[in-house]
């Protein structure tokens, strides 16, 4: 039976649309796939059949408890006749969300003049550049060079 309720999976007709996030969550990704699967009348099984994946992953997919791995979301994309984009936009972005935060700094107590920073973000090679620039300047002020805060300066006017 294809078509039966599952408590665990919310109506997209319950939600308001204005607090929807711009990016799929798992949850959201489950009740994409989900919904592409009735389309085509398969249940799990039939689905993870097709897409030669096992039935436990299909199942935990639907109920957004985890994304698939590229391979599956590749397998899942072709099987169901759409493009991986259009399944799971945010799929890159949000692997690397689950890595590293986007931008992260710590500063020591006993040192408060200096940091560590770690930036995990898509950026254009124009900022990537300016931010490597930043940072050599950066290593030149702490050998004791002016140049660093020359460079500050002069990127920041």
């Amino acid at each position: 039976m294809v078509k039966e309720i599952r408590p665990h999976i919310v109506s997209d007709a319950k939600q308001d649309m204005r607090l929807a996030p711009k990016h799929l969550v798992k949850q959201e990704f489950g009740r994409r796939l989900y919904s592409l699967m009735l389309d085509k009348g398969w249940t799990q099984s039939e689905m993870a059949r097709r897409a030669d994946l096992p039935r436990d992953a299909v199942s935990t997919y639907v109920r957004g408890k985890s994304l698939p791995t590229p391979q599956n979301l590749k397998k899942l994309a072709e099987t169901l006749g759409v493009e991986q984009d259009d399944l799971l936009p945010n799929y890159v972005e949000g692997a690397i969300d689950q890595d590293h935060p986007a931008f992260e700094m710590k500063i020591s107590p006993s040192a408060t003049t200096v940091a560590w920073i770690r930036v995990n973000r898509l950026v254009s090679v124009s900022t990537a550049l300016k931010i490597a620039a930043l940072l050599e300047a950066d290593n030149a002020n702490d050998r004791g060079g002016s140049r660093g805060e020359a460079a500050l300066q002069s990127s920041e006017g």
